[in-house]
């Protein structure tokens, strides 16, 4: 990792990350065949949920027979860790807009956010909306 904030070195930056995106990836994907999820509602989840935890949460709980409001709650409790790692990225972008700021948020992840601390290390405290769309839109796709 070097210190350019180009789309580029965010692409390139996060390309060591994808390898575990696919072993958990098939990981859910075993467990999904066992809990008798079809096809289709993997894919669904694997576009909505972007969090490998509530995936495998939410396959147990519908095999359980939970009601979804327990499982959006679970849900929303596990990853709530996301909202103080996007407190945290925030304050490299007061400057961007609040769809950028949301789309960012978004896809922020445990990968891609140690990746941006790591970079604000290497780039005296700087971050670019180029460089962290990159880095989120590619983790995504692997996902």
């Amino acid at each position: 990792m070097n210190s350019s904030l180009t789309y580029r070195s965010g692409v390139k930056d996060v390309l060591p990350t994808v390898f575990g995106y696919i072993g958990v990836g098939m990981a859910f994907g075993i467990v999904a065949e066992a809990n008798r999820l079809s096809i289709l509602a993997v894919l669904f989840m694997s576009l909505l949920v972007y969090a490998a935890s509530v995936q495998f949460l939410i396959s147990a709980m519908l095999l359980a027979g939970n009601p979804i409001s327990t499982i959006v709650l679970s849900a929303f409790l596990i990853n709530s860790r996301i909202i103080l790692m996007g407190a945290s990225i925030a304050n490299h972008f007061k400057k961007s807009s609040l769809l950028q700021n949301i789309f960012i948020g978004s896809l922020l992840t445990d990968e891609t956010f140690a990746l941006a601390i790591t970079k604000v290390n290497k780039t005296d405290g700087r971050l670019t909306t180029a460089w962290f769309n990159a880095a989120n839109i590619v983790a995504y796709f692997i996902w």
